[in-house]
């Protein structure tokens, strides 16, 4: 069977109780540089990694969520260009470490990068990118597995680098890290992978190998997600959590994603909504609507929420809605605002993968009932209560 698109993963993944020591015994003694956050700065991750793998001959520890062009021009070059970049953050540091070490690989030509993320062109690196080891501490973006990596321009508009040379070569998973994360950013990055999963099946470039992990990564998001909220520091949950975050990565990376990232990325630009929250909230409905002409491309999903596909789109924003997820976007945006939105609503690039046709009228108006829908499941599940 020659599975088209092709499914490839690359990276080396491996368990450590200490990503420090990981790190040591990847990089044998190598010169690195660190990437990371402010945040992971001050919990002292630079400390750690200094006493196990000495200084890194770079810092760059001022990523932001949702990192722009800006954010990776002005990071620091490399003094001799031959170090490993260790990655270390959630799925935004990540996505920049991709960044920087594609402009290090361009020597430096901020034009060339542009015209990659603006026009599509591809990359051509006159010099061999960096290695990277990516030191996930988050669950729910896989770019510690995939050649992609999210670049925000200008505007609000979302890009992607992408190169196969890009992707990590190893990736540290190390649960204790994992832990960190407060019950809102479990919550959105457990939707996110399973969004990736979801869009990979209504996905005109699917096949059968992607869809029955794609099933698989649903079902274990939807089950593991209370038990991982009832627990925080269970590490043994935070790691299957992360699995199934990886295998939704896999069949995303091979598929890409389609339509309700395609609506998710003016939600975050435009009213600063988590992307795990802005790429999920449409779910139920776009299962509506690709069902509608597909109903074949939702049973895998069926079969991951245990139910038929007739009952599937309620079952999803049953589930969306027992972890806030419209109580979530009130807070950020109304539906008179949704309404508002010009017709260029879509990323068409991703809107394109959808199996069925959709502008950004359409998409306008599936997102405004996707609010509506949620906000209704939310009054009836408060009624509920009360009762």
């Amino acid at each position: 069977m020659v599975l088209n698109p092709p499914v490839r993963v690359s990276t080396q993944v491996h368990h450590f109780d200490d990503f420090a020591e990981g790190a040591a015994e990847l990089l044998q003694g190598r010169p690195y540089s660190l990437i990371s956050s402010n945040g992971w700065i001050t919990r002292g991750a630079v400390e750690r990694l200094k006493k196990a793998c000495g200084s890194p001959v770079r810092l760059v520890s001022d990523i932001p969520p949702n990192p722009t062009l800006k954010d990776v021009v002005s990071a620091p070059t490399s003094p001799a260009g031959d170090d490993v970049v260790v990655a270390l953050g959630g799925g935004s540091v990540i996505d920049a470490a991709k960044g920087v070490v594609a402009l290090q690989a361009l020597d430096g030509d901020v034009d060339a990068l542009n015209r990659h993320l603006c026009d599509g062109e591809d990359l051509s690196f006159p010099a061999v990118p960096q290695d990277i080891i990516a030191v996930p501490t988050t669950s729910g973006t896989g770019s510690e597995i995939t050649k992609w990596g999210t670049i925000w321009g200008d505007g609000g508009v979302k890009y992607s680098v992408k190169h196969d040379d890009l992707a990590p070569v190893d990736a540290i998973i190390d649960p204790s890290l994992l832990v960190s994360m407060p019950a809102d950013l479990t919550i959105s990055t457990a939707l996110d992978a399973m969004s990736h999963a979801m869009e990979s099946v209504w996905n005109r470039r699917h096949n059968a190998f992607c869809d029955s992990i794609a099933e698989q990564a649903i079902r274990r998001v939807r089950e593991l997600l209370p038990l991982v909220l009832a627990a925080p520091d269970d590490k043994v949950l935070r790691g299957e959590m992360h699995a199934a975050s990886m295998m939704a990565a896999i069949v995303m990376g091979t598929t890409q994603t389609a339509l309700a990232h395609s609506i998710s990325y003016p939600f975050t630009a435009m009213f600063g909504i988590p992307h795990g929250y802005a790429c999920s909230f449409s779910l139920g409905e776009l299962i509506r609507y690709n069902g509608g002409e597909r109903p074949d491309r939702m049973i895998p999903i069926a079969r991951a929420f245990d139910c038929q596909v007739e009952d599937l789109a309620d079952s999803v924003e049953n589930f969306l809605t027992r972890f806030g997820v419209g109580e979530t976007m009130q807070k950020y945006v109304t539906i008179e605002q949704v309404e508002a939105l010009g017709d260029d609503l879509i990323t068409r690039a991703r809107a394109a993968n959808n199996v069925r046709e959709v502008d950004g009228a359409r998409a306008r108006e599936l997102a405004s009932a996707a609010l509506r829908s949620l906000a209704a499941c939310a009054s009836y599940d408060a009624n509920t209560r009360r009762a």
